[in-house]
């Protein structure tokens, strides 16, 4: 415990030594910024200015500049840090867990709790991944019991055993044939098949959550483009290899810098690929609708997440390119929820794209937009709302007249809803009497006869 307790001060020791120096900076910024501006006005003290509608504050490099050893110094102290948590038993994974992506972002946290928050999020991947391997070696196990028992079973039967696993008239077809043959039809898509581009150059306006979920988004689109029967020729344009989004792209896709793999990296812009003329850039902030699919244009579309900045950043970009600009006519098929936003998911333009080109018809391409998004027409709910109430009505008068087949000779008794009933024949001693009913005088007469 004090051998804890003395690891415990000296990483905090060292995380105040490599802080002072920031304080310092931040300081010497306030001293100055109140040097230049004018001293004892009071308007200036009385003027009320709103924080939410101010801008969050960014760190400029020109005012803390880190050098790399003061770096790597940091970077040990956070390293102590999170060995000593968890040491102690805190939500926070073992230091053989963490990979260089992970240190890189903890640098970037500018508080001991957001370090906590972040540690706990990847305890709890951890927790993740042992969890799938304790039930991986579960199901070894039990596999390897089942092909035992199946080979005793073998060994003692000495008839030919049909079915799968056994002698079978069908060929097996393993999931590395069905991977190769994919490749094969994006390669013949890059021969015949239209063009589509993926504009990878908004990684600065992305912060690091957005840009995870960008390179996931485009590692579907590859994923559902690969499995359309009729595929583009999908090109990422201005792709940096060393922004944030391509390098989580690459932890997606690792053999995506093979050179036998049928994906198509460029780092410079697509206006120098292709013909400025059959370029068309879709962005939802433009006002023309596309009507018809031209499978002579090339489509582009901005491979962006923007959950929290919402400019129109694709639309200023098509302009300064002086590039052709359209929009899917989402207003014009769909009619959308209240409060539900219009922004589509990467992948779901690349499969409203696929669809547009194999039919031709917005509606059956529309189909992708999630239905939570949208309010059905009227005509389909007042139908939807017909054919339950039919349901309902048919589920009330539903009556079994099974049994009315087996009685023929007694049709005229029998009903819908019971069998039918032989009528009660007259038997002596129940005539009624007034003096002894309610009495129990009767039963008794009758147990004494």
């Amino acid at each position: 415990m004090l051998k804890h307790l003395a690891q415990w001060r000296l990483g905090s020791q060292l995380l105040k030594a490599s802080a002072a120096p920031m304080r310092q900076a931040s300081k010497a910024t306030r001293d100055s910024s109140a040097e230049d501006s004018p001293a004892g006005t009071e308007e200036a003290q009385k003027k009320f200015v709103n924080p939410f509608s101010q801008p969050a504050p960014a760190f400029s490099n020109d005012v803390i500049a880190e050098t790399k050893e003061e770096r790597d110094k940091r970077l040990k102290v956070l390293q102590l840090e999170a060995d000593i948590a968890h040491q102690e038993g805190r939500r926070v994974p073992a230091l053989e867990f963490f990979q260089d992506h992970h240190w890189e972002h903890v640098l970037t946290l500018p508080t001991k709790s957001a370090r906590i928050k972040y540690f706990a999020y990847l305890w709890q991947i951890e927790m993740k991944k042992e969890a799938e391997q304790r039930k991986k070696a579960v199901r070894a196990e039990e596999t390897e019991r089942r092909m035992e028992e199946l080979r005793k079973e073998r060994e003692e039967n000495t008839h030919i055993i049909y079915g799968l696993g056994h002698t079978s008239l069908f060929l097996r077809i393993y999931d590395s044939t069905i991977n190769h043959w994919q490749n094969n039809r994006l390669t013949r898509a890059m021969q015949f098949a239209p063009k589509l581009v993926l504009d990878c150059s908004y990684d600065e306006h992305m912060n690091n959550r957005e840009a995870s979920y960008a390179a996931k988004q485009l590692m579907l689109c590859f994923a559902e483009n690969r499995m359309n029967d009729e595929p583009f020729d999908m090109h990422y344009c201005n792709a940096q290899m060393n922004s944030r989004c391509m390098q989580s792209l690459q932890r997606y896709i690792p053999t995506m810098h093979n050179p036998e793999f049928p994906i198509n990296l460029h780092s410079q812009c697509f206006t120098e690929l292709f013909p400025k003329q059959n370029l068309v850039y879709l962005t939802p902030h433009c006002r023309e609708d596309l009507v018809t699919y031209n499978p002579d244009d090339i489509y582009i579309v901005g491979a962006m997440v923007d959950t929290m900045n919402n400019e129109p950043l694709s639309l200023a970009k098509a302009k300064r390119l002086g590039l052709r600009m359209a929009r899917l006519p989402l207003d014009r098929y769909l009619q959308w929820g209240a409060g539900s936003g219009k922004s589509l998911t990467l992948n779901q333009m690349i499969n409203i794209m696929l669809d547009l080109k194999k039919t031709g018809d917005w509606d059956a391409a529309l189909k992708h937009v999630p239905r939570r998004k949208v309010v059905e027409n009227e005509f389909q709910n007042r139908r939807e709302k017909d054919h339950w109430g039919t349901g309902t009505r048919a589920r009330k008068l539903n009556m079994r007249i099974d049994h009315l087949l087996d009685f023929e000779e007694d049709r005229r008794q029998a009903s819908s809803f019971a069998s039918p009933q032989k009528v009660r024949q007259r038997r002596e001693g129940l005539e009624f009497q007034l003096d002894t009913w309610a009495t129990g005088k009767q039963k008794k007469k009758q147990r004494q006869n």
